[in-house]
């Protein structure tokens, strides 16, 4: 990865890719790792619309220049100490909004002790893909339209899949 503020271990759709599907590389069609990223990522960047949708690290930059002083710090940091949701595709940083506060663009409180569970065993890639699809503790709803409204029920469905992908 090329940006200064992400660390070399976030992940990527191929990483994704290869780690789940290793054999896919085989396929006789267009079934190639980029071309798995990119349905991949559109497909995130569909589900996040409905919460306010997917910036690259330069918006969210821009955003929080108005409320801090070092804002390449800030993002950093949270991106290092994974207190954000953030992920490459094609070379770039991605981060849903959903997650920062309006008024100040700090990140929603309710986040930390969903990421306390999930990052132990889930990569930057599938966090992001975890926050945008429908989940069956909440009713098929996504965990990024729900946690404004029921936290505790995504902190239940972020304990339940932990020992789900653990397992």
């Amino acid at each position: 990865m090329q940006a200064v503020l992400m660390p070399r271990s976030i992940s990527s759709p191929e990483t994704l890719l290869a780690r789940h599907a290793p054999d896919a590389a085989n396929c006789s069609h267009r079934c190639t790792p980029q071309g798995h990223a990119d349905h991949q990522f559109v497909a995130m960047l569909n589900a996040y619309r409905a919460s306010g949708g997917l910036g690259r690290t330069g918006e969210v930059l821009k955003m929080l220049k108005y409320h801090d002083e070092s804002p390449v710090t800030k993002l950093a940091n949270w991106i290092l100490k994974r207190k954000v949701i953030c992920f490459e595709w094609r070379s770039q940083t991605w981060l849903p909004w959903f997650q920062f506060h309006h008024a100040d663009m700090r990140p929603q409180p309710e986040l930390a002790p969903v990421f306390a569970e999930l990052t132990p065993v889930f990569d930057p890639w599938e966090l992001a893909n975890w926050f945008a699809q429908p989940n069956p503790w909440l009713g098929n709803c996504t965990p990024a339209d729900t946690l404004h409204v029921n936290p505790p029920g995504v902190l239940h469905a972020a304990r339940a899949d932990r020992f789900v992908a653990a397992g």
